[in-house]
């Protein structure tokens, strides 16, 4: 199996590989019959004693398209995981639980099952075909080996404030001096740019210069001619980019760039912040006021009839000359998750640049989720085009934190009642009894491994900044006590160390939490 160096260096993104092929002749060949994601086809694996594969895509990552126009429609490929495998395509972006267990793994993930449903191997990145079989065919079970000793034991609430340090002497050694940013995957981090603006804040110099220089090269990677961040660069520089540009990569940056503009005056940094905006709502804005989760970096990846043209090619063109092929594909899945992503960021923005109309915008997208998206007992439901009724963590904090932060930017009682209501469903339906939030509710659909949700780390990091900005809005410190129980509990040495470069998320959040111990001024 693959060893990952640092857990979470490749979050949310495609893994390395070769140059792109024309996928013309090769999409024109019979591909795997993919198998639902469903009760019924993990009892089918099982009565008939099949490995499961599971292909875990993003509808807009590129090496996920290169793959299944290439690698799995192999003949013999598609011919052993005929003969031997149940096969499973899931779109990450649509299975939260799915995505959070396996986002350091980048896209696509292969992650490989025993009939059983027990994890047997997982493997990054795009695999040619022979790469591929060889894994299949050596396939069995795998032996357990020891866990790491006090890998899953959650720390109590009083470690919290330690456990933030580390991650800030953590990333300080994983900073760029040469090339900004962290790691050497270039890409925004919009979590961590506000850690550093939050640092500066309580005097700390330094803090301020990485930012500085870490805005102003990551400009490298907003798209020129409409505006968005591309997800990231490759080979430790800033000009090689993947063109995918999504939500999550968008808004924590659109934060960061309002919040450095607020806190500096920099004029570039409110250029960067508008041009992001300008994206945000021209593209994954939809008619119904609700936010996409991403736009694809080819175009044509989805349509055998369509022309296929990478990234590369597409984004090089001016605005004429893309529209003139075709626009590639936005997910527009209506999810609270990205609206209320962009929520926040919008409502930031809106508060940090003095511009009310961007606060309008939030308040429009916040009831577009109310109308379609919220129950009356304030849980958050996700649609699904098979009637799913699995209900997502991810959803319901990123939807609440967006609330409280329109509601601190425009004062109305409605928005805060609103997120009282919402976090007293994600009490109701995910909370552990003494502290903890589940993943998601029960799903019949899962099998093995994927039946016991996960605790996890990213989103109860939004949960805590959410309940923290409850807390004062309402005066009740109550809610910040649950978000540090709920913080506490996901916050295992595992946890941590898999956030790798995006641990600025759980620093934000002790520090909403009132419980990072600056050093005095």
């Amino acid at each position: 199996m693959r060893s990952l160096l640092f857990a979470g260096l490749v979050l949310w993104g495609c893994g390395a590989a070769p140059p792109a092929p024309d996928l013309a002749a090769d999409r024109a060949r019979p591909g795997v019959a993919w198998s639902p994601w469903s009760a019924e086809t993990f009892a089918r694996a099982k009565a008939e004693g099949r490995y499961v594969l599971v292909d875990g895509v993003a509808a807009w990552c590129h090496w996920c398209h290169v793959m299944d126009a290439t690698t799995y429609r192999d003949p013999a490929v598609v011919a052993l995981l005929a003969e031997r495998f149940v096969a499973i395509q899931v779109d990450v972006d649509a299975r939260p639980d799915i995505h959070d267990r396996y986002a350091a793994w980048g896209w696509p993930a292969t992650i490989l099952l025993s009939p059983d449903g027990q994890e047997i191997g997982k493997y990054k990145g795009y695999l040619e075909p022979a790469e591929l079989l060889a894994i299949l065919r050596a396939v069995k079970p795998a032996a357990q080996g020891p866990a790491r000793p006090g890998a899953d034991v959650p720390p109590p609430v009083e470690a919290l404030p330690w456990i933030a340090a580390r991650a800030l002497a953590d990333l300080d050694g994983l900073y760029d001096r040469r090339q900004g940013s962290w790691g050497r995957q270039k890409r925004a981090i919009g979590v961590n740019l506000d850690v550093e603006l939050r640092r500066a804040a309580h005097g700390d110099a330094a803090a301020l210069a990485r930012a500085r220089f870490t805005f102003a090269q990551q400009r490298a990677l907003i798209d020129p001619v409409w505006g968005g961040l591309y997800q990231y660069s490759v080979r430790g520089v800033w000009t090689r980019p993947h063109f995918e540009k999504l939500m999550t990569v968008q808004a924590p940056a659109l934060e960061a760039c309002a919040h450095g503009f607020a806190q500096t005056k920099d004029a570039a940094l409110r250029g960067d912040a508008e041009r992001i905006l300008a994206y945000l709502l021209d593209f994954l804005r939809g008619d119904d006021d609700l936010y996409a989760i991403a736009q694809d970096a080819d175009l044509g990846a989805h349509d055998a009839a369509t022309p296929f043209v990478d990234g590369h090619r597409y984004y090089a063109l001016d605005d004429a000359g893309r529209r003139a092929l075709g626009m590639p594909r936005i997910d527009r899945a209506p999810q609270a998750f990205s609206t209320g992503l962009a929520i926040a960021a919008l409502a930031e923005a809106g508060q940090a640049l003095g511009e009310p109309r961007y606060l309008g915008v939030a308040r429009r997208a916040a009831d577009a989720v109310a109308a379609r998206l919220l129950a009356e007992d304030g849980s958050v439901r996700r649609e699904t085009a098979h009637g799913r009724q699995v209900r997502y963590l991810a959803d319901a904090v990123a939807y609440g934190r967006g609330l409280v932060r329109l509601a601190v930017a425009t004062g109305d009682a409605a928005l805060e009642d609103r997120a009282l209501r919402v976090a007293e469903a994600v009490e109701r339906d995910f909370a552990r009894p003494g502290g903890g939030l589940v993943a998601h509710t029960p799903d019949p659909d899962a099998a093995g491994v994927f039946a016991a949700p996960e605790v996890p780390l990213r989103h109860a990091a939004t949960a805590a900044r959410f309940y923290a900005g409850l807390a004062a809005l309402r005066g009740d410190e109550a809610w910040r006590a649950r978000g540090a129980r709920h913080l506490a509990a996901a916050a295992t040495p595992a946890a941590v160390a898999d956030e790798g470069r995006m641990i600025g998320a759980f620093v934000l959040a002790v520090d909403a939490l009132g419980l990072l111990p600056w050093p005095a001024p």
